[in-house]
């Protein structure tokens, strides 16, 4: 990926009629260009990242979309986006999340993505003591190693809705990403209704074995039985009665995802003259339960791009609220854009499935965007780097990978590009 980014800048510069940037592009209305940005180094900065895997893939994702669709016909575009979705990409972002968890604790894994391999994609190379001592010093991480898919495709399905509501990329260069990943967001949380055990047989040898068999079964058997005997492969069946009490109220919530105008090719609707808006809600699982949000987008005349959420969490029987709110694209100086978000959260302490004590906690996220070159009217018209911190107390956030305290540094690159 951070060849493809090189690449991308040196066919910029190659291009003729080279400037620098006299003011930072404009990212909606008219004839702006649409950014496309590469994450290159994330924090930590020795492994790839659930956010470093999410951004590079949207980003790329759109290129190839927006490629298909200005050089072949819509059908044979869209038939291209499928196969390529559901044979290869759909699953690598899954099991790439998967990979992440354990990477960020020193874990070497494999992850296997192709969707005619056994188990339709998994993570392989790690024995059974490094997962029971994983689940026995960091019960937390441990959980989200088994929902770290659905938080990945959570995310994903976040960032299209932002491009699609404020308009920085067309439906149709994002439509069989958007409707494949929500019909398998809730497909995975809907598996319980036909009593399906996607495991198979358990392999002999254990470093051939899927980490987590299937996500969402063993995610809720360990919540409620975190000290048993362990082992990786939970069936249906395995579950008590009180644990398919839980899977039932996971599989009600998943449906709330389908709650978003984008699905119908909506980018949302007008308030007033000069004023655009969107809402929607989502629902995933997280290290001690699941949550539900309702979300909302703004844009005032194609210069101010607001948006939030309001987060509802819930562990076995407690609930916990949280929110956050950000803008996006404020110009500062005359080259410098930026964007930030503030979290606000309560949860259980020690992110605990059975606690209905409050820990407060949040985050802000800032990133500065520095226009490097800018070529009005070239089909790539600009060029900027991107520079990010994150700093957050002990909690969970979805996408960034420590639960502690933390304060990351991020830096990237984006490009704007014409005639989408």
């Amino acid at each position: 990926m951070k060849l493809v980014a090189a690449g991308l800048g040196l066919a910029m510069l190659l291009t003729p009629s080279a400037g620098f940037a006299q003011t930072p592009p404009a990212t909606t209305g008219g004839d702006a260009p649409y950014p496309y940005p590469f994450l290159l180094v994330d924090s930590p900065p020795h492994y790839f990242t659930m956010r470093e895997i999410d951004v590079n893939y949207l980003t790329g994702f759109r290129l190839f979309a927006s490629y298909l669709n200005t050089h072949t016909r819509p059908a044979v575009s869209f038939l291209i986006q499928g196969a390529a979705s559901l044979i290869l990409l759909k699953t690598m972002t899954h099991e790439e999340a998967h990979q992440s968890v354990l990477t960020a604790q020193g874990i070497d894994a494999g992850s296997r993505v192709f969707l005619f391999m056994p188990r339709a994609g998994f993570v392989d190379g790690v024995a059974d003591a490094t997962l029971e001592n994983l689940r026995d010093t960091a019960f937390p991480t441990f959980i989200r190693l088994h929902t770290a898919g659905f938080e990945s495709d959570f995310m994903l399905a976040w960032r299209e809705e932002g491009l699609l509501s404020f308009e920085h990329e067309p439906f149709r260069n994002l439509a069989v990403d958007y409707l494949l990943r929500k019909f398998a967001i809730v497909n995975y949380f809907t598996e319980g209704y036909f009593r399906r055990n996607s495991d198979g047989a358990e392999e002999p040898d254990e470093l051939d074995r899927d980490v987590v068999g299937n996500d969402l079964y063993s995610a809720i058997r360990h919540l409620y039985r975190p000290d048993m005997p362990y082992y990786r492969y939970t069936r249906f069946q395995d579950l008590t009665d009180e644990e398919h009490q839980f899977l039932d109220r996971v599989q009600k919530r998943t449906f709330l995802n389908l709650a978003n105008l984008n699905l119908a090719g909506m980018s949302g609707f007008q308030l007033r003259e000069g004023l655009r808006a969107n809402i929607g809600m989502a629902h995933c699982m997280g290290p001690f339960g699941d949550f539900i949000d309702e979300r909302f987008w703004l844009a005032w005349r194609d210069r101010w791009h607001v948006s939030g959420y309001v987060r509802e969490f819930e562990n076995e029987h407690h609930w916990f609220m949280g929110g956050g709110a950000g803008v996006e694209d404020v110009h500062l100086l005359r080259h410098l854009t930026s964007s930030a978000t503030v979290h606000f959260w309560q949860q259980p302490a020690g992110l605990s499935f059975t606690s209905p004590v409050a820990r407060e906690g949040g985050a802000v996220d800032i990133d500065a965007r520095y226009w490097l070159i800018s070529r009005p009217g070239a089909r790539v018209s600009s060029m900027a780097i991107d520079v990010g911190v994150l700093g957050k107390t002990a909690g969970f956030l979805p996408e960034e990978m420590a639960l502690n305290a933390h304060v990351g540094l991020r830096v990237g690159m984006t490009i704007g590009l014409r005639g989408n």
